[in-house]
């Protein structure tokens, strides 16, 4: 499984309410259709960094996180290159016209390595 994670602000004068749930809602039953299994958009709150003992608060981090699960890095990449095309253009210029401080981040499941062995 593929975790891609949005992180990003929304630009000045952008609605949250409406952008997220076209984010969670339309955006996410194009994605369906290549793979996608579920896509959450949360609100960053706060955190820490250092060593707990030391800890300082955490400032200046994008206020909100989408995570997207799919079944495939094939597919995530399959739906990408609609973005792209001309068909997914509304998508992408609905996306890029609301947000700035974007980033992107990919993760797969980790699996330990299995002893393929005998004992």
């Amino acid at each position: 499984m593929l975790r891609l994670v949005h992180i990003f602000d929304l630009k000045p004068g952008q609605n949250e309410e409406n952008f997220i749930t076209w984010l969670d809602a339309t955006l996410f039953e194009q994605a369906r259709k290549f793979g996608c299994l579920e896509r959450k958009t949360w609100i960053f709150l706060d955190g820490l960094e250092e060593p707990y003992g030391k800890a300082k608060k955490v400032t200046n981090r994008p206020k909100y996180i989408n995570e997207a699960f799919w079944e495939s890095q094939e597919g995530a990449e399959k739906f990408r290159q609609w973005l792209l095309s001309g068909d997914g253009m509304k998508h992408r210029l609905r996306w890029n016209e609301s947000v700035v401080n974007h980033s992107v981040l990919r993760y797969v499941d980790f699996a330990p390595p299995q002893n393929l062995g005998d004992d």
